[in-house]
């Protein structure tokens, strides 16, 4: 690689899905860095039919 590629190169976006206190999907978001909330899990993917309900194969505590 390049110094150039890598000069330029952007930060690899991770999506994230804020769950409430039923683990049901409130807030959707794609960012850099994981948000601080301890409600917030990494999903794979963002799915807009996923709000106000169980995210599918998310972790129970």
């Amino acid at each position: 690689m390049s110094s150039w590629t890598r000069l330029f190169q952007r930060p690899k976006r991770r999506h994230f899905a804020l769950l409430d206190e039923e683990r049901r999907c409130r807030m959707l978001l794609t960012a850099v860095e994981r948000p601080c909330s301890a409600q917030w899990i990494e999903v794979p993917e963002i799915r807009l039919d996923w709000i106000g309900k169980p995210i599918p194969g998310a972790l129970q505590r």
